[in-house]
């Protein structure tokens, strides 16, 4: 059973990178070696691209394969901002770049999970982690939490985490701030999930997509930064989010090294590594996001000032991320609760499905209020206090 700090049995069945045993051999011949052994051209493309020509300048093997745990640029540039921003003790050597936190968080199950195992998911969370569980071969175990936070900030999160842990269980899911509920962890919250996961051996699945997306002077605290967890724990982080770059399929794992390796075998057996452009393209966003991150975030918070102050439904106001989820139960009025989605859409308004969350979400909604700008957003508010006012 892969408890911190063994991995899942699959790990041991196959192989990293198949030029990985001579890597140091080829590092040590240096400019001297002459490089046969990877499928690739040493010419860049031929025909014209959408690119300036001070980018392809700058970084000539835009278009080749990278090392498979990313462009060293890049690594080393995200070491820094993960040191500085999120207080995780890692070198370039800690970073590992993916196709997007999917990826990440893909892999990271493939790595830990032996068929049959429980993985612990504090709900309501992102809908597709339930399937890269299952995937997996593991079993999902629902813990709603965020929600309860809102109604007993006090609460002990260890004590009510300690209920759902079985013989069974190896890991534990985090989403601060989180997707849906916009619920933003405390430290204290957090000091209590990593005292469970030391008391029982849990690897720690840290998403952060939304990292530093907190609002009314909250602090975004990573759980790896919380005493001793950085060894237990795979932080993962995207571009989709704060760098406005979903297109880009980009994101990235901050952990120990051995962790590192053994997810890398994942990845070099899915897609070899992410976009080599992709990675060199976001070099300079990083070192410069203290000059433009705060703007959108600082907007962000206007949106959602907009929406919760005119929204004339019972609703928590969110701690971060860019989402209200909220139940409709209330305000049914004798529908069923597919007929209200449906009325939603009838009235021009769309919006996301409480249970794809979690079990416990069936009469919940989801609104996405950073999606359109500020004049739209005001005509869905009005339609959905049409709908269900």
């Amino acid at each position: 059973m892969p408890k911190f700090p063994d991995f899942a049995e699959r790990v041991d069945m196959i192989t990293g990178s198949v030029f990985e045993k001579f890597l140091p051999k080829m590092r040590q011949q240096g400019e001297n070696l002459v490089r046969l052994h990877i499928g690739d051209t040493y010419l860049p493309p031929t025909y014209e691209l959408p690119l300036r020509a001070d980018f392809t300048e700058a970084h000539p093997l835009y278009n080749r394969y990278c090392n498979t745990f990313g462009v060293y640029e890049l690594r080393k540039t995200l070491a820094d901002k993960v040191r500085e921003d999120n207080r995780l003790p890692v070198t370039w050597e800690n970073i590992m770049m993916t196709c997007g936190a999917t990826n990440a968080l893909s892999v990271s199950m493939m790595g830990l999970v032996n068929p049959g195992e429980e993985v612990l998911i504090l709900t309501p969370a992102w809908p597709f982690f339930f399937g890269m569980v299952r995937i997996a071969g593991g079993v999902g175990v629902e813990v709603p939490v965020y929600i309860r936070l809102y109604e007993q900030p006090d609460m002990n999160v260890a004590d009510y985490l300690s209920q759902f842990i079985t013989s069974r269980t190896v890991a534990l899911y985090v989403n601060t701030p989180n997707n849906p509920s916009g619920k933003v962890l405390q430290r204290e919250h957090l000091e209590q999930i990593v005292q469970v996961a030391r008391q029982h051996r849990l690897w720690i699945i840290s998403d952060e997509a939304y990292d530093g997306m907190t609002y009314d002077q909250r602090e975004h605290i990573s759980i790896a930064a919380i005493g001793d967890a950085y060894e237990q724990t795979i932080s993962i982080f995207t571009f989709s989010k704060v760098y406005m770059f979903a297109g880009l399929r980009l994101g990235y794992v901050a952990a120990d090294e051995k962790v590192l390796a053994n997810i890398n075998k994942m990845i070099v057996h899915q897609l070899y590594s992410p976009s080599t452009l992709a990675q060199y393209m976001m070099i300079e966003p990083v070192k410069t996001r203290h000059q433009w991150g705060g703007e959108f975030i600082r907007h962000c918070h206007e949106l959602r000032d907009l929406f919760t102050k005119n929204l004339k439904l019972k609703h928590f106001t969110p701690e971060g991320a860019y989402y209200l989820f909220f139940s409709i139960k209330d305000y049914l009025r004798g529908r069923d609760y597919w007929q209200a989605i449906d009325d939603c859409l009838d009235s021009g308004v769309s919006v996301a499905p409480g249970k794809d969350f979690g079990k416990d979400f069936h009469d919940y909604i989801r609104i996405c209020f950073a999606g359109e700008p500020p004049e739209r957003l005001a005509i869905a508010v009005e339609r959905l206090n049409r709908i269900f006012g």
